[in-house]
């Protein structure tokens, strides 16, 4: 027989779990402190989030003037 060693998992804040955009694995504190998302996601996402000036199928922002003008909206 051998010895009962006791499992050390490690803590709740080194555990891997899964981004929620890019699905890669990252630690459980990571994504609490970026409400789901790994920190690349959220440098990726706050990168091209100023470019959003208008998602018709989200309902954000406004259309753009060139835009208006060229459709006649």
């Amino acid at each position: 027989m051998e010895p009962a060693t006791v499992s050390i998992r490690p803590a709740v804040s080194n555990r891997s779990v899964a981004c929620l955009w890019c699905h890669e694995s990252t630690t459980h504190s990571d994504v609490m402190r970026h409400h789901g998302l790994c920190h690349a996601c959220v440098h990726h996402i706050a990168d091209i989030s100023w470019r959003v000036v208008y998602d018709r199928d989200r309902n954000i922002g406004s259309i753009p003037s060139n835009l208006r003008l060229a459709y006649g909206l």
